[in-house]
């Protein structure tokens, strides 16, 4: 601000009936008060790697670090890993989740922050302690949504349309004296493969497999929940490999390539959400895993 506009103001504030000299300290303190904000914040820019990528985005330059880059589609491998091959070989089986999740693809540690997973296991798993843990991974190893999964399909293949209804509610009421079945689960389950089959048919699904094996579905999810446990300290990490790499070679026995993992992975999904939405998202994932450079599935022979 010039002089002359400086003395033009202080005329003003006269006319106004205020005392220019309380007005200049009001400007002066509101200035201070504004450098010192912008000073902090262009602070938290340089010492938050994340805002300072986003600066560097604003100023046409290249964002700094791989992991950082979040608008970077690539999948996250760690450069300094501690897994061997085949325990790397083993966290990539659960790629579907872990891509979803922006985690580490080859790292037992997924570095959320405790309070998040905490809550995530709670809210959605009722995962509180090292027995919910251990309870939930053994169901999903040993039974599953396979279980539910194996029945309903081969109802709706062997039964004529027009008895699908009545042969669901039949099954529905089979799964009363079942054990580990649910019951309620039936319904659902079935209305969401009859719900998300025409699109995974247009994907290409079903062209070989005919009878859909959702194994997948089942142990990936095993898998990451040994990643969290051992994050919170519930499970050692000798335990933690040692499931994992025992849920991989499953996979591995059941599935005959990558691609056949995924597929049998995102049919589960589509049984237990029934949302074409959030299919089509991790339908644009499994794309990924299976073409980008990056991938472990790229890089690692089946």
């Amino acid at each position: 601000m010039t002089p002359e506009m400086l003395e033009q103001m202080k005329k003003q504030w006269e006319a106004m009936g205020l005392d220019p000299k309380q007005m200049m300290e009001y400007m002066s303190n509101a200035l201070e008060m504004q450098n010192n904000m912008q000073a902090q914040i262009s602070k938290t820019f340089e010492d938050n790697p994340v805002m300072k990528n986003l600066m560097n985005l604003a100023d046409d330059k290249a964002p700094e670090g791989d992991v950082l880059n979040f608008f970077d589609d690539a999948p996250e491998l760690k450069p300094d890993t501690d897994l061997n091959i085949e325990e790397q070989k083993a966290v990539a089986c659960a790629a579907n989740l872990s891509y979803f999740y922006s985690l580490y693809l080859n790292t037992l540690e997924t570095y959320m922050p405790t309070e998040d997973l905490l809550e995530g296991l709670d809210n959605a798993w009722g995962i509180t302690d090292r027995k919910s843990l251990i309870d939930t991974v053994d169901w999903l190893a040993v039974a599953g949504h396979r279980s539910y999964f194996k029945l309903i399909w081969n109802l709706l293949k062997t039964t004529p349309k027009p008895e699908w209804r009545k042969a669901i509610s039949d099954l529905e009421v089979q799964t009363l004296t079942m054990e580990d079945m649910e019951a309620d689960r039936i319904h659902p389950y079935a209305e969401n493969i009859l719900e998300i089959y025409p699109l995974l048919l247009t994907k290409g699904f079903f062209s070989t497999m005919k009878d859909p094996n959702v194994l997948a579905w089942d142990l990936e999810r095993a898998i990451n929940l040994c990643r969290y446990g051992f994050d919170l300290q519930l499970i050692t990490r000798e335990e933690a490999l040692e499931r994992i790499v025992a849920y991989a070679k499953s996979m591995f026995t059941t599935y005959d390539s990558w691609r056949s993992l995924s597929e049998g992975f995102l049919v589960g999904c589509g049984m237990w959400s029934g949302s074409p939405e959030l299919l089509s998202d991790r339908l644009e994932h499994h794309e990924a895993l299976l073409t980008h450079e990056k991938s472990p599935w790229k890089t690692m022979d089946w």
